[in-house]
């Protein structure tokens, strides 16, 4: 990163607010925090930088990787359905599905003897006599509330997750909610760790990480311009899209290096994240002489 070129400079400058993916990205292969990132971020904080997670991970799984940095931004979590500060109880944002389709959801999941959990804001919720949902659920290291029933929550959701030992009865489902509202979408997909269980995501269209941007930059009063993304994967290629600069990690998928304004010299398992703050720190430095 030491051949840049002065204009580039001068667009780096600009920055006010970082925001950064977690895996891949801000945490190496182990889904830690290295000693060398941690203290990156601290110093760009030193200097009033504001630096934000973005996630695909729900909001209570990010937040201990921000309490762990001591980052107070507001945290953009399900991919950009989830914008909500941390420890606060308060959204900025929330992508709620029909209440009308979740219920059906939950219906459909019942009469085909398949599990169901919803993400509602912060929390994972499912049922007490969920058997099948509960070991997914762990490897996802989510705040979770177990409770008897779903449907009281079902307008406050973001994502259902719906596990069954059928690929057809995850399909019949995946039908009947995009038949009830069209601008639902669905992910189907087969367990790594039990190959007989097939999981489905169904989550709201209208979203992406640059939806949560867009509130970030609200919230914060600043402009596209002044915002710089870090990422390495496909979901991140919206905020790419939005953001004034976008760094992509020497080990990000060919798409987002394609779009990005700068790629890292390093992967995120050697410190990528901390060499592209490293940089800002050194240029908001150096223009404060």
């Amino acid at each position: 990163m030491d051949n840049l070129s002065p204009k580039f400079i001068r667009k780096l400058k600009q920055i006010k607010l970082i925001a950064t993916d977690l895996d891949g990205t801000l945490l190496n292969n182990q889904g830690q925090i290295s000693d060398v990132t941690r203290e990156s971020v601290w110093k760009l904080k030193g200097l009033g930088m504001r630096v934000a997670i973005m996630t695909a991970r729900a909001h209570s799984s990010a937040e201990r990787i921000a309490d762990e940095l001591d980052m107070k931004s507001p945290i953009i979590s399900l991919d950009g359905g989830l914008v909500r500060l941390p420890h606060s109880g308060q959204n900025i944002f929330a992508s709620y599905i029909k209440p009308k389709v979740v219920r059906t959801v939950i219906s459909e999941a019942e009469k085909r003897f398949s599990s169901v959990a919803l993400f509602v804001d912060n929390k994972m919720m499912r049922l007490e006599s969920d058997t099948m949902l509960p070991s997914y659920i762990d490897s996802l290291e989510l705040d979770t509330i177990v409770v008897e029933d779903l449907a009281p929550y079902a307008d406050r959701t973001i994502q259902v997750i719906v596990g069954a030992d059928s690929k057809a009865v995850i399909k019949a489902i995946a039908r009947k909610a995009i038949g009830l509202f069209s601008r639902v979408t669905v992910n189907v997909y087969r367990s790594s760790q039990h190959g007989d269980r097939w999981y489905l995501e169904i989550k709201n269209k209208n979203y992406s990480k640059a939806t949560g941007l867009a509130h970030l930059e609200k919230y914060f009063r600043v402009g596209k311009d002044e915002v710089a993304v870090l990422g390495d994967f496909k979901n991140d290629l919206e905020a790419f899209k939005r953001a004034g600069t976008g760094v992509a990690m020497k080990n990000a998928v060919w798409e987002l290096k394609e779009r990005a304004d700068l790629i890292t010299e390093s992967s995120n398992d050697d410190n990528g994240a901390a060499e592209f703050f490293n940089l800002i720190f050194k240029i908001r430095s150096n223009s404060r002489h």
